[in-house]
């Protein structure tokens, strides 16, 4: 069986399980029902729990409510968010998010382009979209019959109203992209770094250029939402890059505080963190989830440090200072 079959053949297993999901009936009345409409467009977090289930099996965060409201409000923006590992930046991006903003009353959303880091990938996050507007009941109950023509396998799809859905892999041509007379509106680049292509400053450079020309130009202008996922596995990266460009905002997200307490409580507890940075290793869990890539060899390990309590400073025999002051490009050690 080829990648592609694999691929399908777990999209079809997907759907049966979206659809198995959301059959289950729901006790309300065509009063209640359209209160709770109502509520879905004007409340994240709920639009969430009532058509999402199946991914929602804990309470969002609040960091992630947060910018589901910040995208709402701001249909022209340049937006990196800067997320650790499985903090659900996938899942809030490329479907809830974008479908948030397709079923308001008056739909935020006509045009939408997911970027991978390849053309497989990319495709890969444009099928769980297809199958939720193909195979999710709760949605076709609330807002009608979604999927009219195209195929994830094939890079695009439309919906009944007309609504275009399209997928580019890393450096793929996105110029000309456009569905009847809409341009792109929503375009989310997603996980696009990769530890090869971190190590090569030439590749980071040229992708970088490749994202703030050819795919920010497939907006109509600049108009639109242009936002960029990830977790920062190197400082030499596209996300760096877009992040520190000027007019983007940047939504950084580290997963537990000073205090060791987790960002995303609702999920993670303090327990689970100290375990996983404990079988991770410092330098691993400091990349993979706090958002701060060390290069080793650049730095003293952490494993290195020895703590002690210090005595009283008139039994040591020396003390040693070492300073460096940065205007002078110089190094004073005191002894």
């Amino acid at each position: 069986m080829t990648e592609k079959e694999q691929a399908k053949q777990r999209w079809q297993e997907n759907c049966k399980h979206i659809e198995s999901i959301t059959s289950k009936a729901r006790p309300e009345t065509a009063t209640e029902r359209a209160t709770n409409i109502r509520h879905s467009r004007s409340d994240y977090a709920y639009f969430c729990r009532r058509y999402f289930s199946h991914y929602c099996k804990c309470k969002n965060g609040k960091f992630q409510n947060d910018a589901a409201r910040y995208v709402k409000s701001h249909p022209d923006m340049k937006a990196v968010f800067m997320w650790p590992r499985a903090h659900a930046k996938s899942t809030h991006f490329d479907i809830m998010i974008p479908l948030w903003l397709k079923f308001q009353e008056t739909p935020q959303l006509h045009l939408m382009v997911v970027v991978g880091k390849n053309e497989d990938s990319a495709d890969v996050l444009l099928s769980d979209l297809q199958a939720e507007l193909q195979f999710n009941r709760y949605l076709i109950a609330d807002f009608g019959q979604q999927y009219n023509a195209g195929s994830w396998e094939e890079g695009e799809f439309v919906t009944k109203d007309g609504t275009a859905f399209f997928s580019r892999g890393r450096g793929q041509s996105p110029r000309g992209l456009r569905y009847r007379e809409s341009r792109p509106d929503y375009i989310v680049i997603d996980d696009l770094d990769d530890d090869e292509l971190c190590r090569n400053e030439s590749r980071v450079r040229i992708l970088t250029d490749w994202v703030k020309e050819a795919l920010f130009g497939a907006l109509d202008g600049g108009r639109g939402r242009f936002i960029m996922v990830g977790n920062l596995i190197g400082k030499c990266s596209v996300l760096n890059n877009i992040a520190h460009s000027e007019t983007v905002h940047l939504s950084r997200v580290e997963a537990i505080n000073k205090e060791g307490i987790p960002v995303w409580t609702e999920k993670y507890s303090k327990k689970e963190m100290e375990e996983m940075a404990a079988f991770m290793g410092y330098r691993a869990f400091q990349k993979e989830m706090m958002n701060n890539p060390i290069t080793e060899g650049a730095v003293f390990k952490h494993d290195w440090i020895r703590w002690k309590k210090p005595c009283r400073l008139d039994q040591y025999d020396y003390l040693i200072l070492n300073c460096c002051q940065d205007s002078l490009n110089t190094i004073l050690i005191f002894v």
